[in-house]
């Protein structure tokens, strides 16, 4: 009698060991030198440090570091108040690292439908255009790589049907940073009701319940007041434009406003330097610079929008042209997210990590079916330059990394203009003939 075989299972291909080891020697140097470096200025100690003064006095303050975030963001983060500075940091670090795993993971799997056998040059490019960035997150301790955890995982739950779960995603990325707001935009114009009413709950829920649970109402009131001034309005881009001396005008902020200030106004772009770093070709007044300012953002917002709106609009899609149309208007808001903040330092730029995705995924269809995809390698040349420019100074004054964000939203834009099927052509089927009948055999 013969027993039944069981499948064998399917085994993780070389490449894919590889990876995860790299990775992981990857880490371990990183929370070693985060350990080492706890003490001195980095964004995690400031956001420990003031959880540990609401845990003694219940107060939030804004002396210590975290002026850009809101009232809920210290309550968040209050458990690593209670632990040791070193602890907490190479623990929120290791953390951050292992969720920016995942995000790599749930994006090769949206864009494979399921993890391929072995990993991917696309993979590995996305990877490698995203490593500075990512790095600098690391190192600093900063929010942004759970905050595009956060990103990654709404879009995975929006494609796979869950749209309550994935605003609620989505809204607790806008609480910890508010620089995703923008992708309520895209949800609002494609009229995912669901994304957005759930979204809105958690922010309206988490953000103003926790404040009044934990400070009282005048004390809720007055934090965001505080923030609606000190974050708003005086980091906003119409003050940057206008102020005689800009208060973020160092080069790691990239943002338009203070760009478009060094490169248009004698602006030092390295503080506290003796030799003051001018990169303006042009002293423009502050009406022409808030003119030039306000065109831009009209350019960039106006057309975001129309692309948005004009294809695209069948929820689930009913094609794989029409499917990849929506992926990349969600990639193109994730850029208009940063090519629109008043306020943008190097560790925001993991954000990007869809598009980068995207397009070296896109780039790779495009080889594999011997198509042309000229604007997307260039893009993502681009921003590899744009990466490798992090070392020199005057360029980073100039906007490097900016403008290498802008030509990533210009290829999604273009692409979401105008989809093309990249995918490779499927094999012919194959035919049988059938056998031609034996002339000698008997009929009937």
């Amino acid at each position: 009698m013969n027993t039944p075989t069981s499948s064998p299972r399917p085994t993780l291909h070389q490449s894919w060991r590889l990876l995860v080891l790299l990775g992981a020697v990857y880490v371990v140097v990183i929370l070693i030198s985060v350990g080492m470096r706890a003490d001195s200025t980095s964004d995690f100690r400031d956001f420990w440090e003031n959880a540990v003064h609401l845990r003694e006095t219940g107060e939030i303050s804004t002396e210590l570091g975290v002026h850009n975030y809101l009232p809920f963001f210290t309550i968040f983060m209050l458990p690593w108040g209670s632990l040791p500075l070193i602890v907490a940091s190479v623990l929120f670090s290791a953390l951050s690292l292992v969720l920016f795993g995942v995000t790599v993971v749930l994006t090769e799997n949206l864009l494979n439908d399921g993890l391929p056998h072995k990993v991917r040059p696309a993979l590995l490019i996305a990877l490698l255009l995203a490593l500075p960035y990512v790095h600098s997150c690391a190192v600093l301790g900063n929010v942004m790589l759970l905050v595009l955890f956060l990103v990654v995982t709404c879009w995975f739950l929006v494609e796979r049907g869950r749209e309550w779960e994935a605003g609620a995603a989505l809204g607790l990325a806008v609480l910890i940073k508010l620089l995703p707001g923008a992708l309520l935009v895209f949800f609002l114009l494609k009229r995912r009701w669901r994304v957005l009413t759930s979204s809105v709950a958690v922010i309206v829920v988490l953000g103003l319940g926790l404040p009044l649970a934990a400070l009282g109402w005048q004390r809720t009131v007055k934090q965001h007041e505080e923030f609606w001034h000190g974050a708003i309005k005086q980091h906003s881009a119409y003050t940057t434009l206008t102020a005689e001396k800009p208060i973020k005008a160092m080069l790691s902020n990239n943002s338009l406003p203070i760009v478009l200030r060094r490169l248009m106004t004698p602006v030092d772009g390295q503080r506290g330097s003796d030799r003051p770093l001018l990169v303006n070709f042009a002293n423009l007044s502050p009406p022409a610079l808030v003119g030039l300012y306000g065109a831009m953002m009209a350019l960039v917002l106006g057309t975001s929008g129309w692309v948005t709106l004009r294809g695209g609009q069948r929820w689930p899609p009913d094609s794989i042209a029409e499917g990849r149309r929506l992926r990349a208007q969600f990639g193109l808001w994730c850029l208009v997210a940063l090519v629109c903040t008043p306020l943008l330092w190097t560790h925001y730029l993991p954000l990007a990590y869809w598009p980068l995705a995207f397009l070296a995924d896109r780039a790779d269809r495009s080889r594999r079916a011997h198509e042309p995809a000229r604007l997307t390698i260039v893009a993502l040349v681009l921003w590899g330059v744009g990466a490798l420019l992090l070392a020199w100074p005057a360029a980073r004054a100039a906007g490097a990394q900016l403008w290498s964000a802008v030509m990533l939203w210009l290829a999604l834009m273009l692409i979401a203009w105008r989809v093309v099927a990249t995918a490779p052509p499927p094999r012919a089927p194959r035919v049988v003939q059938p056998p031609e009948e034996d002339k000698d055999a008997p009929a009937g």
